[in-house]
């Protein structure tokens, strides 16, 4: 049986994912789980407390799936197997839940004017954790002679832009084929492979 203090979050999560923070109220959220406005002070002291404490459930279920996607790549061999199951997972991810895309994208566009720092301070730092494994894997592949010489954070930096652009254009288009994905994977991997 689900919580009131999970069922407000999840409430909390679809309102700012479809709305934002700043034309979410507290009174929606209330409405939607099913409980008078000041029964959610039990639970939040306020929006912004309840806000945090969606974006950190989404923090941390993020980490957790990417931390399993890279110690999957202990299973490849070749740097692109490596490369191309980070990207595709990564994706597949965002892809996959559109409301969580939703979210994201409006933390990291539009985010609380109050938090805006603290948000982009935590967002930095877990993305610096898998960027630097991505980096390390693309410095194994231009050493093992796999990808053409040069610097691995450029090739990095292409591969981060590659996976935003992609995944954008599967959040706007959902019809476009699944098959485009390994098809623009294919494109980049000629283009930094030796």
């Amino acid at each position: 049986m689900v919580s009131t203090l999970e069922k407000v979050k999840q409430a909390a999560f679809s309102l700012f994912a479809r709305q934002g923070y700043e034309f979410t109220t507290m009174n929606q959220i209330a409405t939607a789980v099913g409980i008078k406005k000041p029964s959610l002070y039990a639970h939040f002291e306020s929006k912004e407390a309840l806000f945090l404490a969606v974006f950190t459930d989404m923090e941390q279920a993020y980490q957790k799936h990417m931390r399993q996607v890279f110690s999957d790549t202990g299973q490849y061999y070749s740097t692109e197997a490596k490369l191309y199951h980070i990207f595709e997972q990564y994706i597949a991810y965002f892809a996959q839940d559109q409301e969580l895309s939703a979210l994201w994208n409006r933390i990291l566009l539009f985010p609380p004017a109050a938090l805006k720092e603290m948000l982009f301070t935590r967002i930095a730092a877990l993305e610096a954790e898998f960027h630097s494994q991505v980096t390390a894997i693309i410095e194994t592949g231009i050493k093992q002679n796999e990808l053409k010489a040069g610097s691995a954070g450029d090739v990095m930096f292409s591969f981060y832009c590659l996976r935003e652009g992609l995944l954008w254009a599967l959040l706007i288009n959902q019809k476009l084929e699944s098959y485009k994905v390994k098809m623009v994977w294919e494109h980049f991997w000629r283009g930094i492979s030796k």
